[in-house]
């Protein structure tokens, strides 16, 4: 095999070589040619080379059972495969590297992600194609996506039916009391039973309220957000609540906080869902510290409560729709929590030990980036007013 510094050495040479040396060098040269080729045919990816013009002057055989051409001859690339004209830059395939995904329908459907990469020897301008075919990963893909979607419904089916059926046994059951007590001329349990009834129906709205919520996100009114405002007007909705139960509420603010870009309604309920969880949590010491800070790229929000904390498979499903801990609560907001984040390019991270609290850390991309950030520490008590 000729190398590269014998190579040029030949080219040097090559004017004053008589005609056997010359016959010498096509023979290495062929068989160079011939090597190489036999180890592009043992690539599974599809091979092509062409030229400015787009002819074709090199191919392996994966690309010709692939492409299902025959006979190539000075077939131009995009004749053979017209395709490609209309998912590629092909004016410009011998300038720059170009990834695209190519659908093609003869002679049979499959999808290939093509990769082109130009090659530039002196004025002579090529570029390499690489064809892989992604059709049954795609397909693959799809499958686990719709198994994916169907599990998802059957999950949230048999959640709301749980759900729904309680109160709906629960009103069925005073229904049939109020039909007794209706015949006994008992008028207190008569109105007693409404009651029960009316808090049963609320209780069902509520759930199908929060479900609709959650099966029908709202797309976000993105505006410029202010974190720690959002924040403080949660706390002051929320202070008459968390006075009457005794919570301390402190935050802690490292440096001035940039802007977000958000929808203020919707990260209202984010913060709002998770501040109720962690009050909810706590039970004998309550205080609830929110850590706000930014670094180059993100702005922080920690929760960090006091409360009883999670076992591992708690933690793994706190997102799960309609499984919660709590008495009457329908297991969808953490669920919708993670839905708003998702639509603001926003992460939650939960840390949580059993008997030793919860730290939830929410991270939103900020506004501007800023890679010199100087930052200072406060720190502030919420006074209970």
């Amino acid at each position: 095999m000729i190398r590269g510094a014998s190579f040029k050495n030949w080219l040097e040479r090559i004017a004053h070589l008589d005609k056997a040396t010359l016959i010498t060098l096509a023979k290495r040269f062929y068989g160079q040619r011939e090597f190489f080729q036999k180890i592009l045919n043992l690539i599974q990816d599809g091979i092509i080379v062409i030229d400015s013009s787009g002819r074709i002057e090199l191919i392996n055989t994966t690309a010709e059972t692939m492409l299902n051409l025959k006979d190539i001859g000075d077939m131009i690339l995009w004749k053979c495969i017209p395709e490609l004209l209309k998912q590629v830059d092909i004016q410009h395939i011998t300038e720059h590297s170009i990834h695209a995904e190519v659908r093609l329908t003869y002679p049979a459907s499959k999808i290939l992600r093509f990769y082109s990469v130009p090659i530039e020897e002196g004025d002579t301008l090529r570029a390499v194609c690489v064809f892989s075919d992604i059709t049954q990963h795609i397909q693959k893909k799809a499958c686990e996506i719709e198994e994916g979607k169907l599990e998802s419904v059957a999950l949230l089916s048999a959640g709301i039916a749980h759900e729904i059926g309680n109160p709906l046994n629960s009103i069925a059951l005073q229904l049939e009391l109020m039909k007794s007590d209706l015949s006994a001329g008992h008028k207190d349990t008569i109105l007693s039973a409404i009651d029960i009834c009316r808090t049963e129906v609320d209780r069902l709205n509520g759930i199908i309220k929060n479900f609709l919520q959650a099966l029908r996100p709202v797309t976000p009114n993105l505006t410029d957000a202010d974190v720690l405002e959002l924040l403080h007007f949660v706390v002051k909705f929320l202070s008459p609540e968390l006075v009457n139960d005794g919570v301390e509420i402190r935050f802690e603010v490292d440096g001035e906080i940039p802007l977000i870009i958000g929808d203020t309604n919707q990260l209202k309920q984010v913060f709002f869902n998770i501040i109720k969880n962690s009050v909810d949590a706590m039970t004998i010491r309550k205080q609830l510290t929110i850590q706000v800070s930014s670094d180059d790229e993100h702005v922080l929000v920690a929760f960090c409560d006091t409360g009883e904390g999670m076992s591992d498979v708690q933690i793994q499903q706190v997102f799960t729709p309609f499984v919660t801990s709590k008495a009457h609560g329908s297991g969808l907001g953490m669920f919708i929590v993670q839905r708003i984040l998702r639509e603001h390019d926003a992460s939650i991270t939960i840390e949580s030990h059993e008997h030793q609290g919860t730290k939830i850390v929410l991270s939103f991309p900020r506004k501007i980036k800023n890679p010199k950030q100087i930052t200072q520490k406060t720190s502030h008590l919420i006074a209970d007013d």
